[in-house]
């Protein structure tokens, strides 16, 4: 006989964003009303660029949250990991030790720090190379400093994918959890806001205003012209239903299903039709065993790219196809960009968003994404059943 599927439900988060702080609270005070964080930048100087907007952490939003001397040797994008680990660890109540995995989203990793290794190069030679920096020039050197700060000594990975970092890694930590390699994982993903990464991409057109069209600004859907980056960390607590119950955790959702696959890049795909192998949405609908009617809301990929909204609002027709109520409810998708910034965490939100409005309605919820190098993630939550 086969053994009953493992089930994975969500007991906690921790997030660092640019409307604050905390565990399950702090985000839900975040996700209230219609405030957003972004506003003009004050990191570094903007001056001669057209996109001059972003969604930044405050640096009182990591006063108090990490030890002094292990926050001196960490970067700043590490502390960012680290303080939303931890959060999520201490909202979650959730055991530590060699059951214990993580997974880091990213979609620049520490760019800081890699800039600052090949400087010392370039004007010293190779007596400048920092020996304590390049431990930050990989790209999993978030993920390394949040193990060891949470005591994680289960799987770490790291995945790197623009848009859907964050989602990606919730569900590879879901597939950690259900494959036995994990009794818990902690996943999401982090980014920092850095001049020369926000210098390039204004360059390029790939941020709000791309080409000089238009105001600047995050509006997905309506008048996009672009994302506006942001920057901060998301990640939650997964962990087996059976453990959450022997332990009296608190349970916020249960995942009903995590997929993630290829669709054709969104800038040169046609319209996807009905019965598509880019039917994700169906495919993760039909294993979590759920009615696309049923769905209360989907949490959506889009930021202001003209191209990605469409291609995921495309995508989502053509799964819906055969639910038009359910179509006609769900779309166009909810979007959290025009709220905390394009940025490596903002997937984690998406899935932590749907985790709190299950434990608040009781009514499962899609958390949606789509990046246009086409990778697709699908995850569905819903209340124990």
């Amino acid at each position: 006989m086969s053994a009953e599927p493992r089930r994975v439900v969500v007991t906690g988060v921790g997030t660092v964003n640019a409307l604050g702080a905390g565990g399950t609270a702090a985000l839900a005070v975040a996700l209230s009303g219609d405030r957003s964080g972004i506003a003009p930048i004050r990191a570094f100087p903007t001056d001669g660029l057209p996109s001059r907007l972003g969604a930044e952490v405050d640096a009182a939003a990591l006063a108090g949250r990490l030890d002094p001397e292990a926050a001196r040797r960490m970067s700043r994008i590490c502390q960012l990991a680290v303080a939303a680990c931890r959060l999520a660890v201490e909202d979650g109540a959730a055991p530590t030790g060699p059951d214990l995995g993580l997974v880091v989203g990213t979609e620049h990793g520490d760019f800081r720090s890699s800039e600052a290794f090949a400087a010392g190069y370039l004007k010293r030679g190779p007596g400048g190379l920092s020996p304590m920096v390049f431990p930050s020039t990989v790209m999993n050197a978030m993920g390394a400093a949040a193990a060891i700060e949470i005591g994680a000594k289960g799987p770490t990975v790291t995945v790197n994918q623009a848009t859907v970092a964050g989602d990606l890694a919730v569900a590879r930590g879901v597939a950690l959890v259900v494959a036995g390699r994990a009794e818990t994982v902690v996943a999401g993903g982090v980014d920092e806001l850095y001049v020369s990464v926000h210098r390039q991409l204004a360059r390029m057109g790939a941020l709000s205003p791309a080409q000089g069209s238009g105001e600047e600004g995050c509006r997905p859907h309506h008048g996009a012209n672009g994302p506006v980056p942001g920057e901060g960390a998301t990640f939650v607590v997964l962990e087996t239903l059976a453990q959450a119950r022997a332990r009296g955790a608190r349970v916020l959702a249960e995942v009903w299903a995590a997929r993630w696959g290829s669709v054709p890049v969104a800038a040169n795909a046609a319209r996807p039709r009905r019965g598509d192998r880019a039917s994700l949405v169906r495919a993760t609908l039909a294993a979590g065993r759920a009615d696309a009617g049923a769905l209360a809301a989907c949490y959506g990929a889009a930021n202001g790219d003209p191209a990605l909204d469409a291609w995921e609002q495309a995508l989502l027709e053509a799964d819906l196809a055969d639910a038009p109520a359910a179509r006609a409810a769900l779309l166009p998708p909810r979007a959290l960009a025009p709220r905390f910034g394009q940025h490596g965490g903002l997937g984690a939100l998406r899935v932590a968003a749907a985790a709190l409005e299950v434990a608040r309605d009781g009514r499962p919820m899609l958390a949606h994404g789509v990046a246009r190098g086409g990778c697709r993630t699908a995850l569905l939550l819903g209340p124990l059943r």
